[in-house]
């Protein structure tokens, strides 16, 4: 009877142990997943401008809150630039198993030339730690 009881204790403890209750840590966190809504650049709008339109859905996968920035890389003509968000872009905050749709829309003056191709290289959003 007291093996018995010794068993039960023992398999009561590991199963306590291996519970999954414990809150998830800055270690743990997966990435957040980003796709590309859409891209669509217009080199003349009809009215001496370009156009530049784009939109992101980041996805935070986690338990908790996730903060940082949409990191989004562009190509125009052959010149590759990167767009950092900060903490007053959109999605500086994305909640626990939320979603957050970033937004972009801009047109240019063709006063400084216009861009013969802007294309869609990469995104991804850049999670900061503490």
């Amino acid at each position: 009877m007291k093996k018995l009881l010794n068993l039960f204790c023992v398999v009561l403890l590991v199963a306590c142990s291996s519970s999954d209750d414990s809150p998830q840590t800055e270690d743990e966190l997966l990435e957040v997943a980003t796709e590309l809504i859409y891209f669509e650049y217009t080199p003349d709008t009809g009215n001496n401008t370009s156009k530049l339109e784009y939109q992101f859905r980041f996805t935070n996968p986690n338990a908790v809150m996730v903060t940082g920035g949409a990191r989004i890389t562009i190509n125009s003509d052959g010149l590759e630039s990167t767009t950092i968000g900060t903490d007053d872009s959109p999605c500086y905050v994305i909640e626990a198993n939320s979603e957050c749709i970033y937004t972009f829309e801009a047109e240019s003056s063709h006063d400084l030339g216009i861009p013969n191709s802007v294309e869609f290289v990469s995104a991804y959003y850049n999670m900061i730690t503490d």
